[in-house]
């Protein structure tokens, strides 16, 4: 009788006995090439399961990692929640990461892909395999299984030190913050709030402090009548002359403008020889301002750089 019965609609199936005493009965006729080919095509289809496995536990791992980027990328960029000092510094860090981990959660994705499409192609591959009565191991068809297992390893490698890289980034910004915080608490240390209240003499004798803090040796600690442009003039260890323009403002919201700059571009260098031009305020600067300090090479210290600075302790860059 045909197995298919003309009005069924699916295969009767074979008796479990009639199957077993078939193949028992294919397994005694077996010859070592039989053997041999089914050997490497099972082998082969094992280890096209196992990459797929393995890459898509990386893409998993890699994808876990990239939410915990997102996440602390989200709460670093909420000005409402608590922030350290070094919040730029970790959106760096985080942003770098993120970076890696999306082309690691991309390339887990394709190489599984890749990998299901070998094993598929394997699965056809045995009927060439016994037709042809030869083996070949590994088969055309499971031979992308070599790379695949190599670029896994890289992979997992680079997977492993871009982790470790943010991890060392996050215990430096952290002994970083400890340090400006323990320097906060110090009496060295001086808000925006108090530097406000101070005079304009006052003010430029603080910021030559600060340089003296640094490390320079200050020549002159104020302005005066004839000074001109320069309130504060001091030498590095390494020939540097710094010539400082100091802003004091009352009103946060207060800015410097461009004709400040253009001003003191006229004195800095032809006047007072300076290598190191720099205009401190403790507000901000016009976006024209800037634009002429880039044109000119002056340096600008706002609001921000001079908190940095002065309350949190950390030296001022010449660039």
């Amino acid at each position: 009788m045909s197995l298919l019965e003309p009005s069924a609609d699916a295969v009767r199936p074979i008796p479990e006995h009639t199957v077993r005493r078939l193949l028992e009965s294919a397994c005694e006729r077996a010859t070592s090439v039989d053997l041999e080919a089914a050997f490497a095509w099972v082998a082969e289809g094992r280890l096209a399961d196992d990459l797929v496995k393995d890459w898509r536990q990386l893409g998993e791992e890699a994808q876990e990692d990239l939410g915990r980027c997102y996440k602390n990328l989200g709460l670093l960029h909420d000005v409402t929640a608590p922030q350290d000092t070094m919040r730029y510094g970790r959106y760096a860090a985080e942003k770098i990461l993120a970076d890696e981990l999306k082309e690691l959660v991309r390339l887990a994705d394709k190489a599984a892909d890749m990998c299901e499409r070998v094993r598929d192609d394997v699965i056809k591959d045995l009927g060439r395999l016994v037709r042809d009565r030869r083996t070949e191991f590994p088969s055309a068809k499971a031979a992308p299984l070599g790379e695949l297992l190599e670029e896994l390893q890289r992979a997992r490698t680079r997977h492993a030190r871009s982790t470790e890289a943010y991890r060392q980034e996050q215990e430096e910004l952290n002994s970083e913050e400890r340090r400006l915080q323990e320097f906060v608490r110090s009496d060295a240390s001086i808000s925006l709030d108090a530097i406000r209240r101070l005079s304009g003499r006052e003010f430029e004798l603080f910021v030559a402090r600060l340089l003296e803090r640094d490390g320079y040796e200050v020549q002159r600690t104020h302005g005066g009548a004839g000074d001109r442009g320069a309130d504060v003039i001091a030498l590095g260890r390494n020939g540097e002359r710094i010539v400082v323009q100091c802003k004091l403002r009352t009103k946060p919201s207060a800015a410097i403008g461009a004709p400040a700059v253009q001003t003191f571009n006229g004195t800095a260098r032809p006047d007072h020889q300076a290598t190191h031009p720099i205009m401190v305020t403790n507000a901000r600067f016009t976006a024209q301002a800037e634009e002429a300090a880039a044109r000119y090479r002056i340096a600008l210290v706002d609001s921000v750089a001079l908190r940095a600075w002065a309350t949190f302790g950390r030296p001022i860059e010449l660039s």
